[in-house]
């Protein structure tokens, strides 16, 4: 399967399929299958998103 990344309006990165989430000395988490990664900065779980961003109303719409 391969990974997808879904950069969701005014929400988190939503990351799917087969991967390895990894912090910066190489540590794996244990997270696989699908996990919600925060954008907005002030998730209190970062890397993972804690739907902080419905709180303080953050906003990005990304488009190609």
């Amino acid at each position: 399967m391969t990974v997808e990344i879904r950069i969701r309006d005014n929400d988190s990165l939503e990351v799917t399929g087969d991967f390895e989430l990894l912090d910066e000395e190489g540590k794996a988490y244990n997270q696989h299958g699908k996990i919600k990664l925060c954008r907005c900065g002030n998730s209190k779980t970062k890397p993972f998103c804690d739907d902080t961003h419905d709180e303080i109303d953050f906003v990005s719409k990304v488009r190609v």
